[in-house]
């Protein structure tokens, strides 16, 4: 890397045979003058790169969380719109199982269940059934029945809750025993 203060010397030695001493000393002074103000602007210009990449940085963090922010919108889109799904299809389930068909029941079971494993490899989880032990932080009793099951165990699921990994995006709605 070329010193440009010492070249400036060594070019000013040369010429000083030429130039009186004192022009030549004034010479100095002002390239050495020259070169501190360089020296300062190569600074602040340093400076004003280094916000520039700052800006750019913070702009980019911005842009990519707003990116990441918009991603997310559209998973939670994409888990309550298969909730939706599966609450139609658990409505037509128990259609199915109450009208009497055998081959209907039959082939509602096995779409429940086939939905049932397609959300699970999705990292939906599907619960509430009946037998279970009532839990405020999972279900939400919409009636009570007398029935030969203890008192606040699950009788019916009239909607399942879902768990969206480790979440929970629904309570199960759930009719209870009295005991």
């Amino acid at each position: 890397m070329m010193n440009f203060e010492d070249e400036l010397n060594k070019l000013l030695a040369c010429e000083t045979e030429r130039i009186p001493p004192y022009e030549a000393a004034e010479l100095v002074a002002a390239g050495q003058e020259l070169l501190k103000e360089l020296n300062k602007k190569q600074t602040d210009v340093s400076l004003q790169i280094e916000e520039i990449y700052d800006l750019v940085k913070e702009q980019d963090t911005r842009s990519l969380q707003t990116t990441i922010d918009a991603e997310k919108e559209r998973a939670n889109q994409l888990v309550f719109a298969a909730m939706a799904l599966s609450d139609l299809l658990e409505d037509f389930c128990t259609y199915a199982v109450q009208s009497g068909s055998e081959e209907l029941k039959h082939q509602a079971s096995l779409l429940w269940e086939h939905s049932d494993s397609i959300l699970e490899t999705r990292g939906i989880r599907r619960f509430g059934m009946a037998g279970e032990t009532l839990n405020p932080q999972i279900h939400t009793v919409k009636a009570s029945v007398e029935s030969p099951f203890p008192r606040e165990q699950v009788v019916k699921v009239l909607q399942s809750g879902y768990v969206y990994q480790g979440m929970l995006l629904k309570k199960a709605a759930v009719v209870v025993s009295r005991g």
